[in-house]
C-alpha cells in the first residue's frame, strides 16, 4: 500500500510537472507569437506610412507635371517692368502652398531690397533692406544653392538670424535665383504646406525657370534701352519720346491735363565744332544734357531730338508753365560757361526754343513737334537765344 501510495504521488508529480512545463513552453509560444504579432503590426504601419508617402510623392509629382507647362508659359511670356518679380511670388506660392513668400532684388551695393512678396507687410515692399552675408540668406549668396532651415541650422550647430528673421519672417527656405553666375534675387519661403527638403527639385526647377525668365527679361530691356537711348548723351531719343507722349496722351484725355513740348536747339553749334574741334562739340552736347536733366521736373522726359536739338516734354504743363520752364532754361544756361577738355577758355553756349502745347496747339505728337519747331525756327530768325510761343506752321528753307 505504501508502494501504491508512493507511486502515485511520483505520478502525480510528473504530471504537474509535465503540465508546468506545457504551461511555459505556451506561454514562450504565445509571447513569441505576440512579438511576432507586434513586429507584423509595426512592419504594416512602415508599410503603411511608405504607401502613403509614395502616394503622395506620385500625387505631388501629377501635380508639378500638371503645373510646368503653364509656369513655363507664363514665364515665358513678355512682361512689364515691374511684373516678373510679382509672377515669380505668385508661381512660388502655388508651386509650394506657403503662407509667406517674399522676394529680394540684389542692389549695386550688394544689398538685397524686397520688392514684392504674400503674407508679408506691405511696409516691406520697397523699404526692407536685408544684409547678403547673414543667417540662411547669406549661406544661399554665398553658395548660390537652395538653403533649408534645417540644413542651415545643423552647419552653424544652431540657426543664425537673417534681417528677414529680425523683421518677423522666419523662412523654411530661401532659393537664389543665379544669372550668369551672379545671384540678383532671393525667394524666401515660410510656413510651407509640404517638405521643403522633398520639395528640392522642384524649387531647383522653380529657380531655374525664374532665373531663365529674369536673364531674357533683362537682355530685351537693355536691347530696348540701348534703341531707346542716345548713346552720346544717354538721354532717351526720338523714338522713346514718341511713345512717352502716347503715354501721357491717354492720361490727358482721361483727366483733361495739358502736355507741352519744348523744342531746344544751340546756337552756331556747326560755329564750336569748328573752331574748338567736333570732340569739343560732343562734350558741349554732352554737358547741354546734364545741364537740362538737372532743371527740369523729375517727371519730365528730357530727350535729344536729333544733332544739336533737344526736347523737354512736360507732362501736365500748360502754354504759360511750359513757356516760363523753357525761359528760365535758357537764361540760366547763357549764364553757365562750359568747360571743355582741352580748351583754355570756356566755352559760351546759348540755345533758341519754340514751345506748344496739348490740347490747343494740336492733337497729336507730330502736331504739336511741328508748331514747337516753327516757334524755334522764329527763335532763330529773330535773333537766337530766346524762347517763341507757338507759331503758325511755316517750311523751313532748304
Amino acid at each position: 500500500m505504501p508502494d501504491l501510495l508512493v507511486g502515485a504521488m511520483i505520478c502525480a508529480v510528473a504530471l504537474g510537472l509535465g503540465f508546468l512545463a506545457g504551461s511555459a513552453y505556451r506561454a514562450s509560444e504565445l509571447r513569441k507569437m505576440g512579438e511576432a504579432l507586434e513586429e507584423l503590426r509595426v512592419k504594416n504601419r512602415d508599410l503603411s506610412r511608405w504607401l502613403q508617402e509614395y502616394k503622395d510623392i506620385h500625387a505631388r509629382d501629377s501635380e508639378i507635371a500638371t503645373l510646368i507647362p503653364s509656369m513655363v508659359r507664363r514665364l515665358a511670356e513678355r512682361h512689364p517692368q515691374g511684373a516678373l518679380p510679382r509672377l515669380a511670388v505668385r508661381l512660388t506660392k502655388e508651386l509650394f502652398k506657403t503662407a509667406q513668400v517674399a522676394l529680394a532684388i540684389a542692389k549695386k551695393d550688394g544689398s538685397l531690397l524686397v520688392t514684392e512678396g504674400v503674407g508679408i507687410p506691405p511696409a516691406w515692399k520697397g523699404t526692407l533692406t536685408l544684409s547678403p552675408r547673414d543667417g540662411m540668406i547669406g549661406d544661399a549668396m554665398r553658395e548660390k544653392i537652395l538653403i533649408l532651415r534645417e540644413e542651415h541650422a545643423a552647419r552653424r550647430g544652431r540657426p543664425e538670424l537673417s534681417d528677414l528673421e529680425r523683421a518677423g519672417m522666419v523662412p523654411d527656405a530661401v532659393i537664389p535665383i543665379v544669372v550668369e553666375e551672379s545671384v540678383v534675387a532671393i525667394l524666401a519661403v515660410a510656413g510651407s504646406a509640404g517638405r521643403m527638403d522633398r520639395d528640392r527639385p522642384y524649387a531647383s526647377m522653380l529657380a531655374d525657370l525664374v532665373a531663365n525668365a529674369f536673364q531674357i527679361s533683362l537682355a530685351i530691356d537693355t536691347l530696348e534701352q540701348r534703341a531707346m537711348t542716345d548713346p552720346l548723351t544717354g538721354l532717351y531719343n526720338r523714338a522713346y519720346l514718341a511713345d512717352r507722349f502716347l503715354v501721357e496722351l491717354r492720361r490727358a484725355r482721361n483727366y483733361g491735363f495739358p502736355i507741352s513740348v519744348a523744342l531746344f536747339d544751340i546756337d552756331r553749334f556747326k560755329m564750336i565744332n569748328d573752331r574748338y574741334g567736333h570732340p569739343a562739340g560732343d562734350a558741349v552736347l554732352r554737358k547741354l544734357a546734364s545741364f537740362l536733366r538737372e532743371r527740369t521736373r523729375s517727371t519730365d522726359a528730357v530727350v535729344r531730338y536729333g544733332g544739336e536739338e533737344f526736347a523737354v516734354l512736360m507732362a501736365t504743363a500748360d502754354s504759360d508753365v511750359a513757356f516760363q520752364q523753357a525761359d528760365r532754361i535758357r537764361a540760366e544756361l547763357e549764364k553757365t560757361p562750359f568747360v571743355v577738355p582741352g580748351q583754355a577758355e570756356p566755352v559760351q553756349v546759348t540755345i533758341s526754343g519754340g514751345v506748344a502745347t496739348y490740347p490747343q496747339d494740336g492733337q497729336t505728337f507730330t502736331d504739336l513737334i511741328a508748331v514747337a519747331d516753327a516757334g524755334l525756327y522764329h527763335a532763330k530768325e529773330n535773333g537766337r537765344n530766346q524762347v517763341s510761343g507757338p507759331r503758325p506752321i511755316e517750311l523751313r528753307p532748304e
